[in-house]
């Protein structure tokens, strides 16, 4: 029997089906694709003032907690919340995760093996070694011409060194905490209060000297009111600033992240994050901090640029971040675990 052919009527109407059943199935896999939910990125706090701040009146407005909630809102295709967690429990954790990111990293090679950087966020000074003025004259000989402590002899000399557990204070001084550890001159500590711990060790005798931020001493001192008590002193060989980085976990997630966030940092380093660092310098210290500034990225500091509503983003991003909420386009979620897959 021979086979009828339709008539150029029926092949329209054909088509026109055809075409419209294409249409829908591509709306619903559009639609699917729409309500995937936002991959998630946790940040981490961990209570290092005035880097990060977790506890009291200045919760959440340590320099990297400022910096952190503008990286946030540039990031607004992702989901965010916050967990509070020291040191070793963030390096533990973005080894083994994929969605970690931290804005209060140096950058180190061993790091760099299972962390995705991105660029620089600001200079800032670099650690050094705090030690009892009381133990100034038994310590001369280890002090050099340039005023710079020489924490390599000290050690050969037996003296004890204290450092916090997970904590990289920059490449040079980790060679010299490795070298303490290896001679069995090396305390650790995993206190949730690291500052005020080291300095416990000092007041004990335990340890001769510890490493941490100027403007850690500083700030711990201002509220003790023994600042007579101590004395903060560069290492040999050690440089006079360092940068800080943001970091996340090294996967394709983290390497997503960070290359978003640079064209943040680009837009914001002369001007807010710069800023965000100097409003904790003692006055004395500004005009050699621009230099730092200057000398790592060939471009001055340049007044913040903030807006009103930029700061009320930025503090409506804490407020909900810090209370347990989830942050995604501007908006805060109060019971984020219903939208955790």
């Amino acid at each position: 029997m021979a086979r009828r052919l339709k008539s150029p009527r029926g092949r329209v109407a054909a088509a026109c089906v055809w075409g419209a059943l294409v249409s829908a199935m591509a709306g619903v896999a559009h639609g699917a694709e729409a309500s995937s939910p936002a991959p998630i990125i946790e940040w981490y706090l961990i209570d290092l003032p005035p880097v990060q701040i977790a506890t009291g009146s200045l919760r959440g407005k340590g320099y990297t907690d400022r910096i952190r909630w503008r990286l946030i809102a540039g990031l607004s295709n992702y989901r965010h919340r916050l967990k509070l967690a020291n040191v070793q429990r963030i390096v533990a954790d973005i080894k083994t995760k994929p969605n970690i990111c931290n804005p209060a990293f140096l950058r180190t090679p061993e790091r760099e093996q299972f962390m995705e950087f991105a660029d620089p966020l600001h200079a800032q000074y670099s650690n050094g070694a705090v030690v009892l003025r009381q133990r100034l004259g038994a310590l001369e000989r280890h002090i050099n011409s340039d005023g710079e402590l020489r924490v390599d002899a000290m050690i050969d000399a037996g003296s004890h060194l204290a450092v916090q557990s997970g904590r990289s204070y920059g490449t040079e001084l980790d060679g010299l905490a490795e070298k303490a550890r290896k001679s069995n001159h090396l305390v650790v500590l995993s206190s949730t209060r690291p500052v005020e711990a080291k300095l416990g060790l000092l007041e004990k005798g335990r340890v001769d000297a510890a490493f941490l931020y100027p403007i850690e001493l500083e700030l711990t001192l201002r509220h003790t009111g023994q600042q007579n008590l101590y004395e903060f002193l560069p290492v040999a060989g050690n440089g006079s600033y360092t940068l800080n980085y943001l970091a996340c976990s090294k996967s394709s997630l983290g390497k997503q992240v960070v290359g978003e966030a640079n064209a943040i940092v680009a837009r914001e380093r002369d001007g807010f994050f710069a800023s965000a660092y100097r409003e904790w310098l003692p006055e004395g210290n500004l005009k050699m901090h621009a230099g730092f500034h200057l000398n790592a990225f060939k471009q001055p500091i340049r007044p913040a640029e903030t807006t009103k509503s930029d700061q009320l983003l930025d503090d409506a991003i804490a407020t909900c971040l810090l209370e347990g909420g989830m942050w995604h386009k501007r908006a805060c979620d109060t019971n984020p675990e219903r939208g955790i897959d």
